[in-house]
């Protein structure tokens, strides 16, 4: 439904746009017959709906919507009642937050608390306080769809008195234009969103929240490149706002500024209600395959053994057997991450990337997650014509059969990106799980997202291994913090919570820092690596890369520019690298090539990388990407 935009002065745009004539008829026929359905207005007015569009794009008319009565669905998260006191850590964190809130030129704060330590109410009485000074909040998640527990708390706190908008890229472009002169026109309190939301045109921005601040997610990886958290800080810095930056698991980029004083810390460092934090057992893998080959009839492990361990599946069996839930975290969709034959040992690859094809045994196809190119699972090997394959890896498909097989009584749930597809599959998964109509929870890392359900009383980590591995910097600090946030999810109700982590690499520091819930001891253990190196967050990073066909045309390119920006550029503040393939070469069959410097003046060196290439005539049509700070390295 359409209706004027309030306090319009409809003689003052008459005045001002003469030569608007459908747009002055359509705004004196909704003056007296608003509101009209859109669909309904061009035939009723003969004004064509363009230009409806067009005077709904300048915010002169504004959506009204109607829903359909409909039962309610209870919430999400009953067990979430807002508690009416603080514990005495939120109070002086909240306090700290209040004195800031006053300060005309406020020093961002890291909000640093355990899993479970009640940052999320934390961050609710900070609104509070925000607006009752009649200034607006911008609240900065990761994934919006990965946050319905968050919304509905917003919502069930802040609906009744303020306005509240939601932006994301679901929403149509009309919507967004809608909401756009909606913040602009100071009609918009509170806007959730994720990283675009930061360029929102507010009048009055008090607050800004940017809540799951590691997550990698918030930065944009096409052009414009940009991180969602540090445009949060500039932002806050440029308008006086304060930024408030949460995590159990701060990027070490951010605990270094806090370190520094560049922020200032806030630390949660009890879950509420003195609730335990989980007790974590490692499991080693490789230890599991020894015990089987001592025994007596020297059978070897069947495909559920090596997947689920002895230690595990009786810890999953003890907490059904107490009506207790159970959640289980694997970082890949899908049946296996390969096929292989049984042979020749050939690996099936994608062939417009340089990996292999997934297997999905529903719908039993293979699949590549790059570029989304499928194929039907093979008759026979392409190489030696032989008809079996064996599967390497395993994904949430192959977790879920095989608990199956173990807990046949069991009611399962599996949630990844092939099970929930389409808007409302991750409520109605969330409610499903939340009500108790199932025991087991199997997923990607959609389980470890600020879920809290108090009847999980065990977390089982099936497999981190190939996340530890990863050609990547940042891949121990990336596998400790998806470590411990998916043991969060443990024992934060009244029982008593355990985590169990499958690994062949068990006295890996992620691991064994994870174990103990000790983020000070991997921080400063993986600063003085880091320091080490000249890598970040001591030095800035940036990635150039060289993106095009052939290889061979690729690859000259990159040692090309590479010998004129080392001749140019490289000093004692700058450490230009060597040009290398991508560690996954080839992706939707463009070849990847790489050059990672790292800088103490980044800014220089970057205003200098620009001259070199906006100066060079003939990139032999290779594309050439230039990212500041990048958080994606493999590609």
């Amino acid at each position: 439904m359409l209706s004027l935009a309030p306090d319009l002065d409809l003689l003052l745009f008459q005045n001002k746009h003469k030569r608007a004539k459908k747009e002055k008829e359509a705004l004196a026929y909704l003056q007296k017959f608003h509101p009209v359905r859109l669909s309904e207005l061009p035939q009723k007015t003969g004004i064509p709906r363009r230009t409806w569009n067009k005077l709904l794009e300048k915010g002169l008319l504004r959506a009204v919507l109607t829903e359909k009565k409909k039962a309610s669905s209870p919430p999400i998260f009953p067990c979430y009642t807002p508690p009416q006191n603080l514990t005495e850590e939120q109070r002086k964190a909240l306090d700290f937050i209040g004195q800031q809130l006053e300060d005309p030129k406020p020093k961002p704060i890291l909000l640093f608390g355990v899993t479970g330590s009640g940052k999320t109410e934390v961050y609710l009485h900070a609104m509070a306080r925000c607006l009752t000074q009649k200034k607006q909040v911008l609240f900065l998640v990761p994934e919006i769809a990965l946050t319905p527990q968050l919304l509905e708390r917003i919502h069930a706190r802040f609906a009744s008195s303020y306005t509240l908008g939601c932006w994301h890229s679901r929403i149509s472009r009309g919507e967004k234009a809608h909401l756009w002169n909606q913040v602009l026109a100071n009609q918009i309190d509170i806007l959730i969103g994720t990283r675009s939301a930061i360029f929102a045109p507010f009048r009055s921005l008090g607050l800004i929240i940017v809540d799951e601040e590691h997550e990698s997610s918030f930065k944009q990886e096409e052009s414009p490149r940009y991180h969602g958290r540090d445009v949060a800080v500039m932002r806050g810095r440029l308008e006086g706002s304060l930024v408030l930056l949460g995590s159990a698991t701060p990027s070490l980029e951010s605990y270094y500024n806090a370190l520094n004083a560049k922020y200032n810390l806030v630390e949660l460092k009890k879950r509420v209600e003195e609730r335990k934090l989980p007790l974590v057992s490692i499991i080693d893998l490789r230890k599991q395959k020894q015990r089987a080959s001592k025994t007596e009839t020297q059978k070897p492990l069947s495909n559920t053994e090596e997947l689920i361990s002895r230690e595990l599946k009786e810890a999953i069996e003890k907490r059904l057997d107490k009506k207790e839930q159970v959640i289980l975290y694997i970082n890949h969709r899908g049946y296996s991450s390969s096929l292989q034959c049984s042979s020749c040992g050939y690996v099936l690859p994608c062939p417009n990337c340089s990996i292999s094809l997934s297997y999905h045994k529903i719908p039993g196809v293979l699949n590549c997650h790059l570029c989304n190119y499928s194929s039907s699972f093979p008759s026979f090997c392409p190489v030696c014509k032989a008809g079996k394959f064996k599967f390497l890896g395993s994904g949430t498909e192959k977790v879920e059969e095989s608990i199956r097989k173990l807990f046949p009584a069991a009611r399962i749930l599996r949630m990844d990106s092939d099970t929930i597809r389409k808007k409302g599959d991750l409520e109605q998964a969330l409610r499903a799980f939340s009500q108790h109509d199932y025991d087991i929870l199997v997923g990607t890392q959609m389980v470890a997202k600020g879920l809290d359900f108090p009847h999980v009383s065990l977390v089982g980590i099936v497999s981190i291994d190939s996340l530890l591995h990863l050609p990547d910097f940042r891949a121990s600090e990336k596998s400790f913090q998806q470590l411990l946030q998916v043991s969060g999810r443990s024992g934060r109700g009244s029982i008593e919570g355990e985590v169990y982590i499958q690994t062949r690499t068990p006295y890996h520091p992620a691991i064994q820092f994870a174990r103990h819930h000790d983020y000070l001891g991997f921080a400063e253990q993986e600063l003085e690596f880091r320091k080490s190196l000249s890598y970040p967050p001591f030095y800035r990073a940036i990635m150039i890369r060289f993106v095009g066909n052939p290889e061979e045309k690729v690859k000259y390119l990159a040692q090309v520019l590479t010998r004129e920006i080392k001749e140019k550029i490289e000093d004692d503040t700058t450490l230009v690298g060597t040009p290398s393939p991508a560690p996954i070469v080839k992706v939707k069959s463009q070849y990847h090539y790489q050059l990672f410097i790292r800088s103490l003046k980044v800014l220089e060196a970057s205003q200098k990388l620009r001259e070199i290439l906006l100066d060079r005539k003939e990139t032999l049509g290779i594309t050439l990407r230039i990212d500041i700070d990048p958080q994606d390295l493999l590609k």
